[in-house]
């Protein structure tokens, strides 16, 4: 999978990388077809942490973000937000899926 990492007002360590990295890896369990992702952090606020991943799948896109204390914080929040709406986009996809024709024959 394809991640870029972006960080505004601040150097993200490579630590943070690593560890926002692994999670994204683990996505493709909830989605299959993940083709890219985009993470932005952000340290504009003094007291505030902005986290904002955008996960492109299949024909649309999945948009989460959080704002918390701390970087840490702010990804966990984010990374729970798009493991639920992958796991709704994957249950739609598999819903409605058609019968086989050698079924229904």
């Amino acid at each position: 999978m394809d991640i870029q990492f972006s960080a505004r007002h601040f150097n993200a360590s490579a630590g943070l990388q690593d560890r926002i990295q692994e999670e994204m890896d683990k996505l493709a369990r909830f989605y299959p077809n993940i083709t890219s992702a985009s993470v932005i952090l952000d340290h504009e606020v003094e007291h505030q942490r902005h986290c904002e991943i955008t996960v492109n799948i299949t024909g649309s896109q999945v948009v989460a973000s959080a704002d918390e204390e701390n970087m840490g914080k702010a990804v966990d929040v984010t990374l729970e937000r798009i493991k639920v709406q992958l796991k709704k986009a994957n249950d739609k996809q598999n819903d409605h899926r058609a019968q086989p024709v050698s079924d229904v024959v």
